[in-house]
């Protein structure tokens, strides 16, 4: 129900990032980096990025299993995950992985969902916190977080409301498919204004405590911070 196929698709969205990271982030890698967009479902976040699925979409450059890629040791700037370790078996596979493909120094972006509800694509495995996801980074290797979410408790509450109204009328008869599809449109639009006062809640103190995703940037450790590390 809702965000899906036939009818749902065309339902109005909730998710709207209050801080968005891709740009910013991207935008430090100029052309003649190497930016690898794992899962990227479709999306170009620069021109000069190559993405990366496990099945071949408009726009996808490299058909492979992100957790065993065809890429070559230290090869890449920057490798972005944006709501993809969610849908794995394995995330240690991809960080392993992802570990292996950058160059020292480079670094992994990683959104995934915090209050998000389940969305399977084609499983939904986990969720994590800001500092879960931070300390997971860094029991593969990576440091110099930055971490925080992208999307706010507005998002998350909105949502929630509206598959929560659109499941008081499911069912599986045609009135029913009906009615449910009417109550998730309602409480779409009547959650608007949540969402968007996540602009004014997000410099709340306690608002990650019910952030819809987060994010954590890190960094390839040098070859002589990895061993210090070791030690």
């Amino acid at each position: 129900m809702g965000y899906g196929s036939g009818l749902p698709a065309f339902m109005p969205k909730l998710t709207w990032q209050c801080d968005p990271q891709i740009d910013d982030l991207v935008a430090q890698y100029p052309e003649g980096s190497v930016i690898l967009d794992m899962g990227a479902g479709g999306r170009r976040v620069a021109a000069h990025a190559t993405t990366v699925d496990f099945v071949k979409c408009t726009g996808t450059d490299v058909v492979a299993n992100v957790c065993d890629t065809p890429f070559e040791d230290n090869h890449a700037d920057l490798v972005i995950a944006t709501g993809l370790l969610e849908h794995l078996e394995d995330d240690d596979a991809f960080l392993a992985e992802a570990f292996r493909v950058l160059k020292p120094g480079g670094q992994l972006h990683v959104e995934i969902p915090f209050m998000q509800q389940y969305h399977d694509d084609p499983i939904d495995s986990r969720r994590y916190t800001g500092p879960g996801l931070e300390r997971l980074l860094g029991q593969h290797g990576f440091t110099d977080f930055n971490t925080g979410f992208h999307i706010g408790p507005g998002v998350a509450i909105a949502t929630l409301n509206a598959y929560y109204a659109s499941m008081l009328f499911e069912g599986k008869s045609l009135p029913a498919r009906i009615a449910s599809n009417a109550a998730f449109f309602v409480a779409t639009i009547l959650g608007k204004p949540l969402v968007w006062m996540d602009r004014w809640m997000k410099h709340k103190k306690s608002a990650h405590r019910l952030a819809f995703g987060v994010y954590c940037t890190a960094r390839k450790a040098q070859p002589e911070a990895a061993k210090l590390a070791a030690e």
